[in-house]
């Protein structure tokens, strides 16, 4: 399970990994297309469509699973105060119970939807004809990806929960010592 777990991590490190590179030329097609804007009067054509449509949801579908992972999405965690920590995991469970199907039907609905898209030659009109299965393609990587971190952090969860060894550990809280020194660090 740790072994598991371990590649799926560094599958997520290596993904945002990517998003940050991404992020980076983001920054640069904008500074670039701006320049040409008011220097030249020859802003790009294709920058909008190229940011909006591919790599804004790459940078968001890339880094989904990992922040789920690192609990740095918005969680409600007011219960877990005054909870116990076998309580908390059970919550950690129902979490991964309940969102895995969800995640899985995203994945498989923008699956089918990039695979007709691929296969009818879709494009989106504009500038430059963008083929429109790449970026629909972005939401099965990163549900996918979402839901094989749901299933295995559930398992993990259960095992814990039912008296096995702890293999992730829970959520650290907002307002404990560890919390606060984890957000003054960040």
């Amino acid at each position: 399970m740790k072994i598991l777990l371990g590649l799926l991590a560094k599958i997520e490190a290596t993904l945002a990994l990517a998003a940050a590179i991404i992020l980076f030329a983001v920054m640069l097609i904008v500074a670039a297309d701006v320049g040409m804007r008011y220097a030249f009067n020859q802003p790009f054509s294709w920058s909008y469509d190229l940011i909006s449509l591919y790599l804004v949801l790459a940078i968001f579908y890339f880094c989904l699973s990992r922040a789920f992972a690192t609990h740095a999405h918005v969680g409600v965690d007011i219960l877990h105060y005054y909870v116990s920590q076998k309580v908390r995991r059970a919550f950690e469970l129902i979490t991964c119970l309940v969102s895995a199907p969800i995640f899985v039907a995203i994945a498989i609905v923008c699956w089918r939807r990039a695979h007709l898209a691929f296969t009818g030659h879709d494009v989106m009109a504009g500038a430059i004809e963008w083929p429109s299965w790449a970026f629909i393609m972005l939401a099965p990587i990163g549900a996918g990806l979402l839901t094989l971190r749901l299933i295995l952090n559930g398992i993990a969860h259960a095992v814990t929960l039912f008296g096995g060894p702890e293999i992730i550990p829970l959520p650290v809280l907002a307002r404990s010592d560890e919390g606060i020194d984890q957000a003054a660090f960040e």
